[in-house]
C-alpha cells in the first residue's frame, strides 16, 4: 500500500479511530493487525516470510537470556539467518553476476563466460518490499539483548515492533527499548498531536507528488540518454536529483512521523536540513540519521570505530560506506556510490588536520564566510556522488561526470533542454523548483526554531493545508510513483 495512495488515505483514519477508540491493553494487537493488512495489500504470499522472520527472531532474542551459557553462538545463527534472507532476496542474482563476470575477466569458458548472467543461472525472486529495513531492526534487536538489553516477551508487541505499518517499508530504522516503552504506557488521546500528525502527512504527501514526482519526470528523461543531453542539462538534472531523492525520502519520512503521531506514537527523525551542512561528516549525520546511526553502531563500532590507527580507521570507513552503498543496491555503481561517501569522510578528516596546524586558516575556518563557502563545497560533492546512485552502471556515471566536469564546455549539442520546447512540460520549471528548494533549506531551520507554525493563526494554517490540497489535486503526476526506498 503506497502512501501517495487513495487507500492509505482511507486505511489511515480507519486505523486511527479504531485505535483511539478500543482500551489501552487491545491496541498493540489492532496495531499488529492493521499492520499485517498494510504489508498484505502488495503481496499477500511474503507476509508469511514476514511473520515467519518475526518469530523466529523472537524465539531468538529469548534464547539470549543472561543466564544461557551458549548466548553468542544464538546470536551468531540469529545474524547468520536474517543476512541469509536477506542475501537471498536482494543479492543471489548480484552475487551470481559478480562471479559471471569475474570468470570473463579471467577469460574461463562455460556458463560463467558470458558478461551477463546467463538465463538458467538467473533466480526468479520479488524483492519482498521493505526487507532491509525490518531485517536491520531485527539484527539491532539481537544484538542489544546480547550485549544485555531486556528481551520482549510478549511476541505481539514484539511483532508490532517489527511491522509497525508506518516505518515497515522503508524506516525510519526504530531503536527497540524506545518503541516498546511506549507499548506499555497508557495512551492519551491529544489533539495537538493529531494536529500536527496531520499536518506532517500533509507535507510529506507534499513534497512526494508536488516536487519528488515532477523532479523525477525532468531527471528520467535527461538520465534516460545523457549522450543526447547538453553538460548544463547533466548538471542541472543532478541537482534535481538530489533533491528528488531529499523530498521523496523526507517526504516518506515526515508521512511515517505523522502517520505515528496521530496514534500517539514517536517514531525517530531521520532527516535535519542536510544540504545545509558544512562537510560530509555532518551531512551524514542529518541525511538519513537512522540507517547512518545503524551502520555507525554495528559496522564501523564493531570494525575499531576510530580507536586504532590512522589508516585501519580510514579502511573502516570505506568498508562501512561500501556496505551502506550495497544495501541501497544491489550493483556496483551503488558500491561505488558507498565509496565515494568513504573517501569524502577521508578528505573531511585530512582537512581538519591540515588546518588545525595553521593558525591563521583555523581562524579563518571558524568564520560565516567559510561555512558559505563549505556549505557550497559539501552539496557539490555529494550531488557528484549520486550521479554513481543515479546512472545505471559505473561506466555511463564515468562517462557523465567526465562531462559534467568540463565547466567551459555547458552546451556542446544546441540549446539546453529546460531553455527548449523540446522534452517534459516540466523542464523550463526545475531551476525555478530547484531555487526554491535551495530556499526553503537556508529558511526552514530559522522557522523551526522560532516556531513559525505554532505562531501562525489558526485560520492561516487552515488555508495553507486547504492550498496544499488543491495543489497536490491540481499538479500531481499522471500516475502515482513508488517512493524510491520502497526498493530498499
Amino acid at each position: 500500500m503506497l502512501f501517495n495512495s487513495f487507500s492509505y488515505l482511507v486505511f489511515l483514519p480507519i486505523v486511527v479511530l479504531l485505535y483511539w477508540l478500543v482500551a489501552n491493553k487491545y491496541r498493540p494487537l489492532l496495531l499488529l493487525i492493521a499492520s499485517y493488512i498494510f504489508y498484505s495489500a502488495w503481496n499477500p504470499i511474503y507476509l508469511i516470510l514476514f511473520v515467519g522472520m518475526t518469530l523466529v527472531n523472537w524465539i531468538f532474542g529469548l534464547l539470549m537470556a543472561p543466564a544461557v551459557r551458549l548466548r553468542k553462538p544464538v546470536l551468531v545463527a540469529a545474524i547468520i539467518f536474517n543476512l541469509a534472507i536477506l542475501c537471498y532476496y536482494k543479492y543471489v542474482n548480484f552475487i551470481l553476476n559478480s562471479i559471471a563476470d569475474c570468470l570473463n575477466l579471467l577469460q574461463f569458458s562455460g556458463p560463467g563466460a558470458a558478461s551477463h548472467l546467463p538465463d538458467d543461472w538467473r533466480v526468479n525472486v520479488i524483492l519482498p518490499l521493505g526487507i532491509s529495513f525490518f531485517t536491520f531492526e531485527f539484527l539491532h534487536y539481537l544484538i542489544e539483548v546480547f550485549k544485555g538489553g531486556q528481551a520482549v516477551k510478549n511476541p505481539v508487541k514484539f511483532a508490532v515492533f517489527a511491522a509497525f505499518f508506518p516505518t515497515q517499508i522503508a524506516g525510519p530504522i526504530k531503536r527497540y527499548q524506545d518503541f516498546i516503552h511506549q507499548l506499555e504506557q497508557p495512551s492519551v488521546f491529544q489533539i495537538a498531536l493529531l494536529e500536527k500528525g496531520f499536518v506532517m502527512v500533509l507535507h510529506g504527501l507534499a513534497k512526494k507528488v508536488l516536487l519528488a514526482d515532477n523532479l523525477a519526470i525532468y531527471v528520467n528523461h535527461i538520465y534516460g540518454a545523457p549522450g543526447a543531453a547538453t553538460n548544463l542539462d547533466l548538471w542541472l538534472a543532478t541537482y534535481a536529483f538530489a533533491f528528488q531523492v531529499y523530498c521523496d525520502f523526507s517526504g516518506y519520512t515526515d508521512v511515517a512521523i505523522g502517520s505515528a503521531l496521530m496514534l500517539g506514537l514517536n517514531v525517530p527523525p531521520n532527516f535535519n536540513v542536510p544540504y545545509m551542512a558544512s562537510n560530509i561528516r555532518e551531512l551524514w549525520h542529518r541525511q538519513h540519521i537512522s540507517l547512518s546511526n545503524w551502520f555507525r553502531d554495528y559496522v564501523y563500532f564493531s570494525l575499531g570505530g576510530s580507536r586504532c590507527s590512522r589508516g585501519r580507521i580510514y579502511l573502516n570507513l570505506l568498508i562501512t560506506t561500501a556496505l551502506a552503498g550495497l544495501w541501497h543496491g544491489a550493483a556496483w555503481h551503488h558500491v561505488m556510490w558507498g565509496l565515494f561517501q568513504g573517501l569524502s569522510l577521508i578528505v573531511n578528516r585530512e582537512w581538519m588536520r591540515f588546518y588545525e596546524k595553521i593558525r591563521w586558516l583555523k581562524k579563518f575556518v571558524q568564520t560565516k564566510l567559510w561555512t558559505v563557502v563549505a556549505i557550497f563545497i559539501t552539496f557539490h560533492a555529494f550531488c557528484l556522488s549520486y550521479v554513481f546512485f543515479r546512472a545505471d552502471n559505473n561506466a555511463i556515471a564515468l562517462h557523465i561526470l567526465g562531462r559534467m566536469l568540463r565547466l567551459w564546455y555547458a552546451a556542446p549539442h544546441g540549446r539546453p533542454l529546460f531553455l527548449s520546447t523540446q522534452g517534459p512540460l516540466v523542464a523550463p520549471l526545475v531551476p525555478l523548483i530547484i531555487a526554491a528548494l535551495v530556499i526553503a533549506q537556508i529558511l526552514s531551520e530559522y522557522l523551526r526554531r522560532n516556531s513559525f507554525w505554532a505562531k501562525t493563526p489558526r485560520l492561516l494554517q487552515a488555508i495553507y493545508c486547504a492550498f496544499l490540497i488543491f495543489m497536490m489535486l491540481t499538479l500531481m503526476p499522471d500516475e502515482a510513483h513508488r517512493f524510491i526506498y520502497f526498493q530498499f
